[in-house]
């Protein structure tokens, strides 16, 4: 009898930890769902994106990129509270030549701010987080760590640097109707230095609050390379001029 009592114990204690487990399970599985972060896409809609996460970072070749935009998970402004703000940055390698000088100018729709807008230099991100770059306290959204906007250079093939930090708000918006989107405009043909990045993050209403970011995996990134043909040394081209010489003449006495 004690032996009975004991196996009904055991089974109602494996129960209700299985119940209890998949209530965990069921939980976590909601929270992923409703995670508020920002993502990247290219063109005019996420449905229509012509680039695609690969887990590190968006990769594009389109250069110039004529059209892009954030959209959010969920996608409205859920979680946000009060007057926010949309910031668009731009991650310019800076051992590029030229990465401090960019004249960075788009136009953005489905913002509060419209018309030719340049964005700022805030200077050279070298460690530490983008947040702490900036001076802004994270109270929501995903880090921004620089070892993960290094990764995505890495990624690519592309040397893992620090940035010239480029940025410029774009006033009140609301996700999802429809998502923010920006064209280069004003003179700028749109055209960057391989391996620069795009993001952006929502803040407010308290100054210096970060509330929601782009997760780094979906930060837009320039891949596009100019490929210039290597010049061929002078020894090539004197032994080629040479062989065409030689062949020209056996042609004339055969």
């Amino acid at each position: 009898m004690q032996t009975l009592r004991r196996c009904r114990q055991t089974l109602w204690t494996a129960l209700w930890l299985g119940a209890l487990s998949l209530g965990l399970l069921a939980s976590s599985a909601y929270a992923d769902t409703t995670t508020m972060t920002l993502h990247g896409f290219c063109g005019a809609s996420a449905a229509t994106t012509t680039c695609t996460d690969n887990g590190t970072i968006t990769p594009t070749s389109l250069n110039p990129l004529t059209q892009f935009g954030f959209t959010r998970s969920p996608d409205d402004n859920s979680g946000l509270t009060g007057t926010i703000s949309f910031d668009l940055v731009v991650l310019v390698p800076d051992t590029a030549s030229g990465a401090n000088t960019q004249n960075l100018k788009y136009t953005g729709t489905g913002t509060a701010v419209t018309g030719s807008q340049t964005l700022s230099l805030k200077g050279d991100w070298t460690s530490g987080t983008l947040d702490a770059f900036l001076g802004l306290t994270k109270v929501g959204g995903p880090d921004n760590p620089i070892s993960g906007f290094q990764a995505g250079e890495t990624n690519q093939g592309l040397p893992s640097t620090g940035f010239d930090v480029y940025l410029f708000n774009y006033g009140s918006v609301t996700f999802g109707s429809p998502d923010p989107t920006f064209a280069p405009s004003g003179g700028f043909s749109g055209t960057l230095i391989p391996g620069t990045e795009i993001y952006a993050f929502i803040d407010g209403p308290v100054t210096g609050q970060r509330q929601d970011a782009t997760a780094v995996s979906s930060t837009l990134i320039d891949v596009s390379v100019v490929r210039v043909p290597e010049p061929i040394p002078a020894e090539l081209l004197g032994m080629a001029l040479t062989g065409l010489g030689l062949f020209l003449r056996r042609r004339r006495t055969a």
